[in-house]
């Protein structure tokens, strides 16, 4: 599965409005926060200005290889949700500790997003257990973030059609499901179907850098197909943040150590 061997020991804890909504909001906007020692970023709802958000926090400062740690609430006094060691060579891997969710994870456990390093196509891959709900175990499935230019992230509002794509590996039934639909049209980029990459797997969340200059915006997430609906689990929606945002807060510090 991609698990880490290495077992968590911070107290986790679940805000109870992700419990209830099992799941993110379906849209987030990241933006920095004033802080001279670390970077901090806000993560919440654009169409929901006074709902929840969740701080995310890079203690070793703008230049150095940092571990995240994701608040349950608008400001790093709060709790941590979930967090993000990383690992590897040059740390270009994370464990990622996730919270416990009763009844179908009794304990808080590690997962692994590994690195596949490519001079055109570097991505990162977790794989982990989806579907849990009303007694179904659910089942473990993989996920990959690709770097994109595609439709769906040109098509995130306030980004500057650059950034990633989580894409769903998915079962045999899924991927037969999503090869069809790359056939059928050209509703995409490069003949593929919005939703699905053109080698026919779903898109479930996609990220998008911030366009133009700003001091302030990050970027945009957005959960996308099944990953917009909550049937994937409220777990793997924290999975999805979390290695989106270790992956993004990696590209900075490469993109500032050749400055």
């Amino acid at each position: 599965m991609g698990h880490a061997n290495s077992k968590p020991t911070t107290p986790l804890e679940i805000p109870a409005e992700l419990t209830t909504q099992g799941a993110f909001p379906h849209r987030l906007k990241a933006t920095y926060q004033k802080s001279l020692s670390k970077i901090i970023a806000l993560l919440s709802d654009p169409d929901d200005p006074y709902g929840p958000s969740y701080t995310l926090s890079w203690g070793s400062g703008w230049k150095d290889y940092g571990d995240l740690t994701v608040h349950s609430g608008p400001t790093s006094e709060f709790p941590p949700l979930a967090l993000a060691r990383t690992t590897g060579k040059l740390g270009s891997e994370f464990h990622v500790t996730l919270p416990a969710l009763l009844p179908y994870r009794p304990e808080q456990h590690v997962e692994m997003a590994r690195y596949v390093p490519s001079l055109k196509h570097e991505t990162w891959w977790f794989a982990t257990r989806i579907g849990q709900r009303d007694g179904d175990p659910g089942r473990v499935e993989r996920f990959e973030w690709r770097r994109s230019r595609g439709t769906e992230v040109k098509g995130v509002e306030g980004g500057s059609g650059s950034g990633w794509k989580l894409v769903r590996m998915g079962s045999d039934n899924e991927r037969s499901v999503g090869s069809r639909a790359s056939k059928e049209g050209s509703g995409g980029e490069g003949g593929t179907v919005d939703g699905y990459t053109s080698d026919g797997k779903e898109v479930v969340a996609v990220w998008a850098d911030a366009g133009g200059l700003t001091l302030s915006r990050v970027g945009a997430f957005e959960f996308r197909g099944s990953g917009a609906t909550g049937e994937l689990g409220l777990l793997w929606s924290v999975m999805a943040v979390v290695t989106c945002m270790s992956i993004w807060h990696l590209i900075l510090q490469r993109n500032l150590a050749v400055m």
